[in-house]
């Protein structure tokens, strides 16, 4: 894909873009972030932490079942998650309804397209400068596993994603081979197919909810296991339990949370985004 960014009217109609995407979500979205003054957001999944941890429960954990496992340096290069799902808001609503049959459910998926848009077309070129230099090769959605209602059909995602990538790069097929695990399961998932090196040499791994990410880790671990050279996880949410959070690490922390709101900026480097430097 050429580089957008030395497109005057492309930057023009990327612009207007966001502004439409601002004015539909900006309303009721909370952009994820990855720190704060207080030291409460977990670098790796934007979750709450307690101030004294690096990480938060959930990712120390799983870093923990994967070094048992012996197959820690096979976890995701990189973790980037656009919003904020809390539970019962209406986030949470979207990305549980825009996958099932119900009249919301096209609006739904017509937001969800925003927000890929935003990440996989408007700031496609930063997904390289914050991966070091490394464009991504391929892609994949993580299908649904053997004990879902849609196990063995088309995932909704892969139908929202298709359109934005296959015409910059190819897709790989994952197979479900069980039930979902919210540990470090690669087994969970398999390739649909043979892929060569070229093809697997970053592999852009697309998921809608991350609550534990035990789902996405696993399949990234099988990525890698498999001959992916580097793994970067995008997610559409970050699943976020106030009252758990309010009981486990303090109301502040879980009131912090509810005033966080949508902010227009780039998925992959907010602070740093090459592409607006160039406005």
């Amino acid at each position: 894909m050429p580089d957008p960014t030395l497109n005057p009217n492309l930057l023009v109609a990327y612009a207007r873009f966001e502004q439409n995407m601002g004015w539909r979500l900006g309303s009721y979205a909370k952009t994820v972030i990855y720190h704060s003054a207080k030291n409460h957001v977990c670098p790796i999944c934007g979750g709450p932490k307690r101030d004294y941890a690096s990480i938060c429960y959930s990712c120390t954990s799983l870093r923990q079942q994967a070094e048992a496992l012996g197959v820690a340096h096979l976890m995701a290069d990189r973790i980037r998650i656009a919003n904020y799902a809390i539970k019962f808001d209406q986030m949470y609503r979207v990305m549980d309804g825009y996958k099932r049959d119900r009249p919301e459910s096209k609006d739904y998926c017509e937001t969800l397209k925003y927000v890929l848009g935003d990440a996989l077309v408007v700031h496609w070129s930063c997904l390289a400068h914050t991966s070091d230099g490394v464009i991504p090769s391929a892609w994949a959605t993580i299908p649904s596993t053997t004990t879902s209602e849609r196990y063995g059909q088309p995932h909704p995602l892969n139908g929202l994603v298709s359109p934005m990538l296959n015409k910059t790069i190819p897709e790989v097929k994952l197979l479900a081979n069980e039930q979902k695990h919210r540990a470090i399961a690669p087994s969970t998932f398999s390739l649909d197919g043979s892929y060569s090196d070229k093809t697997l040499r970053h592999v852009l791994l697309i998921d809608d909810t991350w609550t534990s990410g035990g789902t996405a880790e696993s399949a990234s671990i099988m990525l890698k296991q498999s001959g992916a050279q580097r793994v970067t996880i995008y997610c559409l949410a970050r699943i976020v339990d106030l009252d758990y959070c309010s009981r486990m690490i303090g109301q502040s922390v879980s009131d912090g949370y509810k005033q966080l709101a949508y902010r227009n900026g780039c998925p992959w480097d907010y602070d740093q985004c090459p592409m607006r430097n160039k406005r």
